[in-house]
């Protein structure tokens, strides 16, 4: 992305938004750094102006216009604060700028339509706000429990083609894992955050790299062994599977689950997460157990050497147990 002095202005802005939200000391602050974040956001969101991130663009600043609101009506209407001191109804809110479910239909759609690098900020960049503000909420966790759990259950990604929708889905199903953390414990939280950004970050980079959309071009995925390795273990990592690090980010919360006797949710949470394993076994499908069909048009992309990233993937655990304990 090149950079110029409008886009690094409204990059500047973003940070700076979701700075002033964290960091405030009244509901009203942080109310202002929402719709400040919302403003600077949508013009990052078409740097690469099309249809479709036009089309994508006005469906997301619909939805969060629309939680703002409830979010303003919830803090001012003084005839809501007995309900505000329960936290009941103000946290409806960020359940929809989060797009946990039942408000979870609008991010797949929406996410669709944008380039790579709007997908890498909706993913980890826009979550910031709305965790850390209901971390600052005091409500009967059970309830809050129950909602994250049925998010959870992506079941809508079984079909997808769509590697964007599949991100999607499966960022709907770590923001539940990001929340049990952040209510639990915060420091968690932030080991989590860190990790779940750096690898989307990395497999963000190669399909944006590749210019991969769907599941189906996987099959005309002509590259050398150690680039596929790195994809594969990249996949493996963010599914959650041992001894990859998207596996330690889980492994964090699974321990203070099971120091807090929490074993009923344990299981029922990892049961959950099991099924959205499916999302990422189809990707790894066609360029494992298909033969890649040779292309002269994809030769014409750059050589593909043996690179760092590799290392990292590789070798990420072990760093992880050394970094942590």
């Amino acid at each position: 992305m090149n950079l110029n002095l409008t886009k690094i202005l409204f990059l500047n802005l973003l940070m700076f938004s979701t700075l002033m939200t964290i960091s405030s000391m009244n509901w009203l602050s942080m109310w202002m750094g929402l719709e400040l974040n919302l403003f600077t956001i949508i013009p990052i969101l078409n740097f690469k102006s099309s249809i479709y991130s036009m089309e994508s663009t006005m469906k997301y600043f619909l939805i969060q216009a629309f939680a703002s609101i409830l979010l303003l009506i919830f803090l001012i209407n003084k005839s809501l604060m007995f309900l505000f001191n329960n936290n009941m109804l103000i946290i409806i809110p960020f359940l929809i700028k989060l797009s946990f479910m039942p408000f979870h239909l609008w991010l797949p759609s929406m996410i669709e339509g944008l380039n790579w690098i709007s997908c890498f900020m909706m993913l980890t960049w826009q979550k910031i706000s709305p965790m850390i503000m209901i971390s600052y909420l005091n409500f009967n966790k059970n309830l809050i429990f129950l909602i994250m759990l049925i998010s959870m259950n992506s079941i809508l990604g079984f079909n997808q083609n769509s590697i964007r929708k599949i991100m999607a889905l499966s960022s709907i199903n770590n923001s539940s894992w990001m929340l049990f953390a952040i209510l639990m414990n915060e420091n968690l939280w932030i080991y989590y955050f860190l990790i779940y950004s750096i690898l989307n970050f990395l497999i963000i980079n190669i399909f944006k790299k590749f210019n991969i959309n769907y599941i189906n071009q996987l099959k005309f995925f002509n590259l050398n062994f150690f680039f596929k390795m790195n994809l594969l273990m990249l996949i493996f990592s963010i599914m959650g599977l041992p001894p990859m690090m998207g596996f330690f980010m889980k492994w964090m919360l699974i321990k203070i689950l099971i120091y807090n006797k929490m074993f009923l949710i344990l299981i029922i949470l990892i049961n959950l997460t099991i099924l959205n394993l499916f999302f990422y076994i189809k990707m790894t499908f066609f360029f494992l157990f298909n033969f890649n069909l040779l292309n002269k048009w994809f030769l014409q992309n750059k050589k593909n050497n043996f690179n760092l990233i590799f290392f990292i993937n590789f070798f990420s655990m072990f760093f992880m147990y050394l970094f942590f304990y």
